[in-house]
């Protein structure tokens, strides 16, 4: 039963030497003895695989302590009383105590139980430098992670910076040929060139001929103006030219770097001159716009003031899953988002009152996502139309929100360790009174059938803690082996059997003989503890909770459902309930992990949960695995 533990040293000091003729010859441990603290720090520091030190003396532990916590103290007494006991316990830190009618089983017992202290307080010790090694690295990592945010944060407002210049300049264009679009005389063509150009461009006059007019010519060399000549070509013919008188050579220049506006432009005076020329030119002027308003990929809509689509570009169509041409007289809301009302936040209205550009959010229910929203007043204002333009944001906000998510998930490992660690003290002086209470109590008694009870809660208190331990850390494969889910519901069952006593609950089993599944253990039993906890609280007094574990051959599966007769649980909620830190109980008493963890839980096992409820029916919980699979030996 020792085997594998008996190894170390053990330093016994006092009168404690008389216990070395009270332990088996073959329990395979070193024995020191030290009669004074100076000869008990030299052997100490000489061999450091000391892992006890016994003696009757508590000033033994408090002068060692200091220099050498590692070992665990066993205290050694004729008597035990319960101020020597508690002095030894907060001066000296012991953590067993033996008696001097101890047995040569109880002694070594206590050995071993010191033994294996050391060992875990050691095991201990290691994980948390490699939990200060990991978070070490997390943290570079994290530097590394917030540089490359930044770095994408300055490319993000670079292009935001491009986006509001293209956004003017689609602003201006818009406005230019609009409004020169509208033009339906030659005469009223030339007054809007010189209106709608003089105050975009550096320019004194701007002018238009049709044709090569010498007398036009002559006229611009006699003002000793520099002047920008910009033919007006459609569909290879040259119908005339535009004529830009500016100041100087500085303003040409000028002239020359918004090369791209004047030429839009003057595409677009020659469309206005051809469609006054012919008839039909108004047609081909529709495609070319139509073209330029396809070509951009986000989605796009011209839309009046009672929420008409007027016109659309393919991006728009395919986002709303309907052809441009069946979009034209509907509502937008409807179309695009799915909606019987203008949508909330909207402020397409605001935009045509203040005759001016309006940026939002929107949150589209039909698609799931979120739109960064901008609202362009088309001119002229008095036919109450607006460009609304559609930016898709939700990728970027579900990165933040997985962002914020995973530092949420850091911070809740660290508090679980700090917790577990600190559980840990409270716990040890709880077992050390309950075993000198049980040394002490006759083993037939009530009260020792109730300080075993005590004990066992204890010990099971500590695995909870080091399962804690275990949630702060990555989760590894190792301590899974073939597990019987039926014994793990057994006992979950048993760990809230007093609850369910006390509160009259009927528990309803039916089990089926399944194949096992690979896992760990107490992990599992913490998954369907919380389970019936969840269910326990949700029926009321007298009510029932049915526990059912059956095989799923098609998917090579075992389940288990869970269901209570209870509340149960609002359909809005139930897409959330396995959110950490989600909780529909006092938040104050219930941080929201439970469920959390247990689909962590379950999830690295390979397995799925999901639940079921009906509002004042119940709920149920079903948690699904695959089924334990032997590996093939090359033999076979």
């Amino acid at each position: 039963m020792t085997e594998g533990l008996q190894t170390g040293s053990i330093l016994l000091m006092g009168r404690s030497g008389c216990i070395r003729d009270r332990l088996p010859k073959e329990l395979g441990f070193k024995l020191f003895e030290a009669a004074s603290i100076q000869k008990a720090q030299h052997l100490l520091q000489r061999h450091p695989s000391v892992k006890i030190i016994l003696s009757d003396h508590i000033e033994d532990f408090e002068s060692l302590k200091d220099a050498f916590p590692d070992p665990v103290r066993l205290f050694f007494a004729d008597h035990l009383n319960l101020n020597a006991t508690q002095t030894a316990i907060n001066q000296g830190e012991v953590f067993r105590f033996i008696s001097g009618a101890s047995s040569s089983k109880t002694i070594l017992d206590a050995i071993i139980q010191g033994v294996h202290h050391f060992d875990m307080m050691n095991l201990h010790k290691r994980l948390l430098h490699d939990l200060k090694t990991q978070n070490e690295k997390l943290k570079k990592i994290i530097q590394q992670l917030e540089q490359t945010v930044r770095q994408k944060t300055s490319v993000l407002k670079t292009m935001e910076e491009q986006l509001h210049r293209s956004k003017r300049y689609l602003e201006q264009l818009n406005a230019l040929i609009s409004w020169i679009n509208a033009s339906t005389t030659l005469e009223e063509l030339q007054q809007r060139i010189q209106g709608a150009l003089s105050g975009v461009l550096p320019i004194k006059k701007a002018f238009m001929s049709q044709g090569s007019n010498k007398k036009i010519i002559n006229k611009i060399k006699k003002t000793g103006y520099p002047t920008l000549v910009i033919p007006l070509i459609y569909q290879n013919k040259n119908l005339g030219h535009l004529y830009f008188i500016c100041q100087d050579e500085a303003a040409i220049e000028q002239m020359r770097d918004k090369l791209d506006l004047i030429k839009q432009v003057s595409d677009t005076v020659a469309l206005t001159l051809e469609k006054i020329n012919f008839f039909d030119v108004s047609v081909k002027r529709r495609e070319e716009w139509t073209k330029t308003f396809d070509a951009i990929k986000d989605p796009v809509a011209l839309v009046n003031q009672r929420y008409d689509i007027v016109r659309a570009n393919v991006s728009y169509s395919i986002t709303a899953g309907m052809k441009i041409q069946n979009l034209v007289g509907e509502k937008c809301y409807e179309v695009f988002q799915k909606r019987d009302a203008p949508c909330a936040g909207c402020l397409l209205q605001d935009a045509l009152k203040e005759k001016r550009n309006k940026n939002f959010e929107l949150h589209s229910q039909a698609q799931d996502t979120d739109y960064a929203t901008s609202a362009f007043p088309a001119a002229p204002y008095n036919r109450g139309q607006i460009v609304m333009y559609y930016r898709n944001q939700g990728e970027e906000k579900k990165l933040r929100d997985q962002l914020i998510q995973s530092e949420k998930m850091a911070e809740m490992g660290i508090l679980a360790g700090s917790v577990a660690h600190e559980i840990n003290n409270p716990l040890g002086g709880i077992l050390a009174f309950t075993q000198i209470l049980l040394s002490e109590v006759p083993s037939k008694s009530k009260m020792h059938e109730d300080l075993k009870e005590i004990e066992k809660a204890a010990m099971r208190s500590k695995s909870i803690v080091e399962n804690l331990l275990y949630f702060s850390r990555v989760s590894k494969l190792h301590g899974k082996e073939p597990v019987d889910l039926a014994g793990v519901v057994e006992k979950a069952v048993s760990l809230v059997s007093l609850k369910i006593r006390h509160r009259n609950i009927r528990i309803k089993k039916n089990f089926r003989k399944v194949s096992p599944v690979y896992g760990d253990f107490n992990q599992l039993v913490h998954v369907f503890l919380n389970l019936l906890q969840n269910a326990v609280e949700a029926v009321k007094n007298n009510g029932s909770i049915e526990i059912s574990i059956y095989a799923i051959p098609s998917q090579q599966e075992v389940g288990v459902k869970v269901r209570d007769d209870g509340q149960g649980i609002d359909v809005s909620q139930l897409s959330k309930i396995f959110n950490p830190f989600f909780t529909t109980k006092n938040k104050g008493q219930h941080p929201g992990l439970g469920l959390s963890v247990s689909y962590q839980i379950v999830k690295d096992h390979g397995g799925e949960v999901k639940v079921e409820s009906d509002r004042g029916r119940g709920t149920q919980f079903v948690v699904r695995m695959p089924k334990y699979r032997p590996k093939k030996s090359l033999k076979d």
